[in-house]
């Protein structure tokens, strides 16, 4: 009886009503059901028949809590919805009624409407809305987005376009319950964004999927896996879940394939081995590593939305378990996976005698490769995990931002994913020629080191005397320690190996100069830079690393001046190559969806980390991952001492929250907005002329101090110059041929 009184309640509060309401039964009741009636009755978005809804009612004013919960019918999420028994909620989300007063919660805890709401703290349920903002719902409901797929302020000529025609020419009036049933109706045959059917066809799937069961026993596509539970966070995860079959013997340098199904439960309480690599002066990991680790929410919430994230490493060394999603999930509300990919030699080769004249396995992006595989796997099984496979973002840090970025201009992005996070990345690609080269050296080295050879010159003409089979064949039969050993860790310079091919297939010939032509995943990205991003690498510097070792960079003052030079110099031209070249690179381009940036400056404020660290850190590279991730796996994990302490975790901890609730805002909505909460400041897209183009994170030791900021880092001729007039002849030399001269954001 309790269920039946909230199913007639929330039919009533929609005013979309049955025969059976005494308010609408007697008197003026309708002749007939309009067409638009008898379409949302047959796809049960309202209740009866339609019959007592009368003339003045129609035209009454819709209000905004009829259009989220339409949507939330659409949307599949009703139910979950009224079922809310969360804390997140607006101040007046009482006004909605008793009943609904969970749906106002849920819509704080789930921002799928936040463009709806009052302002960060009220959603204002009885407020009238324009055909201009319900065009944009149900837009949304057929998976596009405001400024990724149109423009502001466009959206009812949109959707005319789209089929939902009753709408257009009344942007700015206001929505009666007869427009909004006619357009629902419309909506209802539209065809979605990713051509898979009709809306109506998507509500009949909706109506056969459950909630999420939230247990540790899920099936994907290839067979039931049994994963843990995290009681400290409220989280569940599953570790070392296969996406691709391993790459060994003659899948070794081929694009990736699924993997084979299995039988029984597999096990995913552990993380996988890290893809092989350098460890030290020996190697780590294994070949067999192309597995992805999940993390959700231990509630029965569904269509969360789905970040994956490819870590850091220089595409050399690194894993999935570098970014632990357990914390981000439940502070996120989202679904956080990582992903292990093909590195080094394994991950990027390029050899004439591997060619098949298969594009995708000639490309020698195989790494590259791995990203697309984990995201099509997604696809294919991640609504199982409570996630929706329409709202996905990429991510990545470092090499990995620098992947997300590459994975912007190929042309098997799409559809895969519709936004893209590069924390500390930047645009990067080579040619296969520069592959080439680099597998003939390691070839060579490793004939040297076998006896093969005596010395480069007969390794050359060793070489030179296969047969494209003979070369094949000895590639394929090498130990995979021995080539990832040849092809070595150069990444610690900042040198990488040539990978990122602009192969003509996965990657564009013409590299990032696709975004000019338009050419490229058109999607809300955001992008990260640290206040002092180059000084993790002037810390190992050979130019720097004795005196900081034996401590003369604190009694040498030329030592002294000359290292906080490298800092300043390097961290404006790197983080600026990470942040400020890529916005600019992407904005040029007609029809770009909004990008934002930010630097991270914890650590840069006298008091808040130890003085020592001060000078030779501050906030260097990659070191707003544990803001996100609530672990202590970076800087601190080497630093133990006076990094991270009782002193600094009141503001590092406020820093942190507010960082997860932009980065929420953003996976729901495309836009990091205000985090959902009113204490935030308001995050603006990067435009040429704004005056505040970038935000910057930082706090004290007891509060977060975040702002949109006037900074701006200029380009290395612009930095050159300024180090020329600002520096003695003899530290402008060492930086710039000796200390700078050779990275990749250099040159």
């Amino acid at each position: 009886m309790k269920k039946m009184k909230r199913s007639i309640a929330v039919a009533a509060i929609l005013s979309l009503c049955v025969s059976g309401f005494s308010a609408y039964a007697a008197g003026n009741t309708s002749p007939a059901i309009s067409p638009a009636m008898e379409k949302l009755i047959q796809a049960k978005l309202i209740q009866g028949n339609g019959q007592g809804v009368n003339a003045a009612y129609l035209n009454k004013k819709a209000t905004r809590i009829q259009a989220a919960v339409l949507y939330l019918r659409l949307s599949g999420l009703e139910k979950e919805a009224l079922a809310y028994q969360g804390t997140a909620t607006y101040e007046d989300a009482a006004q909605a009624g008793k009943v609904l007063e969970p749906v106002v919660g849920y819509l704080k805890q789930h921002p799928y409407l936040a463009g709806l709401e009052a302002d960060t703290e009220h959603f204002d349920p009885n407020a009238p809305l324009t055909a201009e903002e319900y065009a944009v719902l149900l837009l949304k409901v057929l998976g596009y987005e405001t400024d990724a797929d149109y423009k502001s302020g466009e959206a009812s000529a949109f959707a005319a376009s789209q089929g939902i025609q009753s709408l257009q020419g009344k942007e700015k009036s206001p929505l009666t319950n007869r427009l909004m049933a006619e357009a629902t109706a419309q909506a209802l045959q539209a065809q979605l964004k990713n051509g898979t059917g009709t809306l109506e066809q998507l509500l009949s799937k909706h109506a056969q999927n459950g909630a999420f069961k939230p247990q540790t026993l899920q099936q994907t596509k290839y067979g039931a896996i049994d994963g843990k539970t995290y009681e400290q966070f409220g989280t569940l995860g599953w570790l070392g879940v296969p996406y691709a079959a391993p790459p060994v013997g003659e899948l070794r340098w081929k694009a990736p394939q699924e993997p084979k199904a299995w039988t029984g439960t597999r096990e995913a309480k552990e993380f996988a081995a890290n893809s092989l690599q350098i460890s030290g002066k020996s190697t780590a990991g294994s070949e067999d590593s192309l597995y992805l680790n999940i993390w959700r929410p231990n509630t029965s919430s569904t269509k969360l939305p789905v970040m994956v994230f490819l870590h850091g490493g220089g595409n050399m060394t690194g894993s999935g378990k570098d970014f632990q999603g357990e914390q981000l999930a439940r502070n996120t509300n989202s679904i956080i996976i990582s992903v292990n990919y093909r590195l080094g030699a394994l991950g990027f080769f390029q050899n004439a005698a591997l060619k098949t004249g298969n594009a995708l396995d000639d490309s020698g992006n195989y790494g590259l490769l791995d990203a697309f595989r984990a995201l099509a796997w997604v696809q294919d099984n991640i609504e199982g995990f409570g996630g929706d496979k329409g709202n996905v973002t990429l991510a990545g840090q470092s090499a990995g931002a620098r992947d997300v970025l590459a994975t912007l201009i190929s042309p098997l992005s799409k559809g895969l994913y519709q936004k893209a996070i590069a924390f500390s990345g930047g645009l990067t690609t080579a040619s296969p020629e520069e592959g080439e080269q680099k597998s003939e050296d390691a070839i060579v080295k490793i004939l040297v080191q076998d006896g093969k050879a005596s010395n480069a010159d007969e390794a050359k003409a060793w070489i030179a005397k296969q047969t494209p089979a003979q070369l094949e064949a000895y590639l394929r039969a090498l130990p995979a320690d021995k080539l990832v050993t040849a092809f070595g860790a150069t990444a610690i310079r900042m040198q990488p190996f040539p990978h990122l091919f602009r192969d003509g297939t996965v990657i564009p010939t013409e590299g990032f100069d696709a975004i000019n032509n338009g050419n490229y995943a058109k999607v809300p990205v955001l992008l990260g830079s640290l206040e002092t991003e180059f000084s993790g690498f002037a810390f190992s510097d050979p130019n720097f690393a004795p005196s900081i070792n034996d401590g003369t960079l604190f009694t040498d003052q030329t030592k002294a001046e000359q290292y906080a030079a490298a800092l300043k110099y390097g961290s404006e031209a790197y983080a600026g190559f990470n942040a400020e070249r890529v916005a600019e690179k992407l904005t040029s381009a007609a029809g770009q969806p909004p990008v934002y940036a930010y630097r991270f400056a914890w650590g840069t404020q006298p008091g808040v980390i130890s003085e020592r660290l001060l000078t030779l850190l501050g906030a260097p590279h990659g070191a707003d991952m544990d803001f996100y991730t609530g672990h202590a796996d970076g800087i601190a994990a080497y630093f133990p001492q006076g990094y991270f302490s009782d002193e600094n975790k009141p503001g590092r901890e406020q820093l942190s929250a507010a960082m997860a609730a932009y980065l929420k805002q953003f996976l729901y909505t495309g836009d990091p907005g205000t985090g959902g909460k009113a204490t935030l400041a308001a995050w603006t897209p990067w435009t040429k002329d704004a005056k505040a183009p970038i935000m910057r994170l930082d706090a004290n030791n007891t509060t977060a101090e975040i702002g949109m900021s006037s900074q701006y880092n200029q380009g290395k001729e612009a930095v050159m110059a300024k180090m020329k007039k600002e520096l003695p002849e003899d530290t402008y030399k060492l930086l710039t041929e000796k200390v700078f001269a050779g990275r990749f954001f250099w040159e």
